[in-house]
C-alpha cells in the first residue's frame, strides 16, 4: 500500500512502500507568493492541530467511498516531517490516506519542484491544490486543501494494483474523499 511521502525517491513507512513526492523547492517563498497560481481566500480557518484524522470520514462516508477499515499512522506527508494521518482501505484494493499537515500550507505544492505538478482547484468552498506526478499516471492523486494558515488537509487516493491507470478517475476519487473529509472537519470545530 502506498502513502504520501516527501522525498524524491520512495520511502518506507511502517514497512510499506511510500509514494515518491518532491524534495523541497529551491525557489519561491514558503507561502507560495511567488507562484503564478494563487489559492483563493479561505472562508474560515479550520485548524488541524488536535484533529483525529481517523474521525474525518464518518461511517456513512466510508460506505460512500467503499472503504472497510481505518488505521491511524504518523506519516512523512510533506517536507520530511511526520504528520498524523489515517488510512481508509478496502481489503488491499485501494487506500485513501487523510493527513493533517500543520507545518506547511497547501501553497507549498504551487512552488514547483519538477517531480509533481500542482493545479489550483476548489473543494466545496475552499481553495485546494491537485497534486500529480509529472509524467506519471495511475500511481495516485492527492488533494491538498487550504484549511488554515500554514496547514493543509491532504487526501490521497492510492490504488493497490496497476489496473487503475486513468489519472482523471484517480483524482476524481481523491477529490470526492477530500470533500467528504472537509465537510466532517467543519463539524468538528
Amino acid at each position: 500500500m502506498a502513502v504520501f511521502a516527501v522525498t524524491l525517491s520512495a520511502c518506507t513507512v511502517g514497512g510499506e512502500k511510500g509514494t515518491p513526492t518532491p524534495t523541497p523547492p529551491s525557489t519561491g517563498s514558503s507561502d507560495g507568493s511567488d507562484s503564478s497560481s494563487k489559492l483563493p481566500k479561505r472562508p474560515a480557518s479550520l485548524k488541524l492541530d488536535s484533529v483525529d484524522t481517523c474521525k474525518l470520514l464518518t461511517a456513512d462516508q466510508m460506505k460512500q467511498l467503499d472503504t472497510l477499515a481505518s488505521k491511524p499512522e504518523q506519516l512523512d506527508l510533506v517536507d520530511g516531517q511526520k504528520s498524523p494521518a489515517c488510512h481508509y482501505s478496502n481489503a488491499g484494493r485501494f487506500t485513501y490516506a487523510v493527513g493533517a499537515v500543520t507545518h506547511k500550507g497547501a501553497s507549498y505544492w504551487l512552488e514547483g519542484s519538477g517531480t509533481v505538478s500542482g493545479s489550483v482547484i476548489k473543494v466545496a468552498d475552499y481553495g485546494a491544490v491537485k497534486v500529480e506526478f509529472v509524467g506519471g499516471s495511475g500511481i495516485d492523486c492527492s488533494i491538498a486543501i487550504d484549511v488554515a494558515e500554514g496547514q493543509q488537509l491532504m487526501v490521497s487516493y492510492i490504488p493497490a494494483t496497476t489496473g487503475e491507470k486513468d489519472q482523471t478517475v484517480l483524482c476524481g476519487k481523491a477529490e470526492k474523499a477530500a470533500g467528504l473529509a472537509l465537510s466532517t472537519l467543519k463539524t468538528l470545530k
